[in-house]
């Protein structure tokens, strides 16, 4: 099969490798489409960061590099171990990161925060391919919640935005503001208005404002006015200096603010601003696969005119470092996917007929 492989900064190509066999635990998929988000893009421009690609094995999965990227992707079920409740057949998405269930986070109720905690695509091979194996624990059959292959590969930025909008606990009705529109702040102004909060969504890109306004939020701006505040929750997801500071001039005295976005080492929020204004300040990584991964199926559903205007085009694998890796080129659009039968790009209708028709073909 083909995969895309990264082998360090700046180094990721399409490679023949071996069709992957799956281990007890493990479903062996067929990739419908695999999304590229920003951690991707990091690791191509200043990696290896999180990316294991040592001769050294990984501490759990045992991986050593280069790895096949891709951790936010849908997949028809090819093999599957009896009683994992994943007929072959199904189209399952994957939370990505892979948890143990056991240890005291977990057992806590904070899976994401598990010390076995890792990610497939970084730290095992991904969904950049033909195939991928992937733990039973980390899927979730789509097929109850009626949604095409491309909006199935759009669940696990979902649930991270989901997750980060639990951590936040806004009250019903409340009002939020989201800093940053695109990326998992999209899913977030989304997620946020379908709970029923009033949502103001900045940013400084002016076709993701009007997106935002698509998705949900009741007001939108490049850079937030005088009488914005007070909010009940302020979401920073672009993890900019300038997104930082904005997030913080949102939040008031006595504010609450979850810092979702992962700035860059060094950049981070003023401690006396922390202190003088006895701000709430919380951190929100990951998701908990059982708990996000099937509320962001459900939620991705509920939008009946579909997720075009959010993932328009899908691509070949051969595209995945222009198109993908490309922080230019990912500027254009929110959610870029990549999907093993084309050979051309197209947008996302036809590539889920075609990969449709492929299954029904077998």
């Amino acid at each position: 099969m083909h995969a895309v492989r990264y082998h360090g900064r700046g180094q990721v190509h399409v490679e023949q490798v071996d069709v992957p066999v799956p281990g007890d635990d493990e479903v062996l998929i067929s990739l419908a489409f695999c999304g590229v988000c920003g951690s991707d893009v990091s690791e191509f421009e200043k990696g290896p960061l999180t990316a294991h690609i040592a001769d050294v094995p990984h501490r759990v999965t045992g991986h050593t590099g280069p790895v096949t990227l891709g951790h936010e992707m849908s997949g028809y079920v090819v093999a599957s171990p009896a009683g994992s409740g994943l007929p072959v057949g199904s189209l399952i998405t994957s939370s990505g990161g892979v948890v143990c269930g056991e240890c005291p986070q977990c057992m806590a109720g904070r899976p994401n925060l598990c010390r076995q905690y890792h990610v497939v695509g970084m730290h095992r091979d991904g969904g950049l391919a033909g195939y991928c194996t992937i733990p039973v624990r980390a899927c979730v059959d789509t097929t109850p919640f009626g949604l095409s292959p491309s909006t199935a590969a759009l669940a696990q930025p979902m649930a991270i935005a989901l997750h980060a909008l639990r951590r936040g606990d806004p009250p019903a009705g409340g009002r939020v503001a989201v800093v940053g529109a695109g990326g998992v702040g999209a899913f977030l102004v989304y997620g946020a208005a379908e709970s029923g909060l009033d949502v103001l969504a900045i940013d400084v890109d002016e076709d993701r404002i009007a997106l935002a306004r698509r998705l949900g939020a009741s007001s939108s701006s490049s850079a937030p006015a005088q009488g914005d505040a007070p909010f009940d929750v302020v979401y920073e997801t672009s993890g900019t200096p300038q997104g930082l500071s904005t997030a913080v001039g949102l939040s008031g005295r006595g504010g609450r603010l979850v810092l979702v976005g992962i700035p860059a080492p060094g950049v981070g929020l003023d401690a006396r601003d922390v202190a003088l204004d006895e701000l709430d300040v919380r951190g929100s990584v990951s998701l908990d696969p059982a708990r996000d991964l099937p509320e962001a199926l459900r939620v991705l559903a509920t939008r009946t005119e579909g997720w075009a205007d959010v993932a328009p085009t899908a691509f070949p694998l051969r595209d995945v470092a222009e198109e993908g890796l490309s922080r230019a080129a990912g500027r254009a659009r929110i959610k870029t996917l990549f999907a093993p039968d084309l050979v051309e790009p197209c947008d996302t209708g036809r590539a889920d007929a075609l990969v449709v028709g492929r299954v029904r073909s077998r």
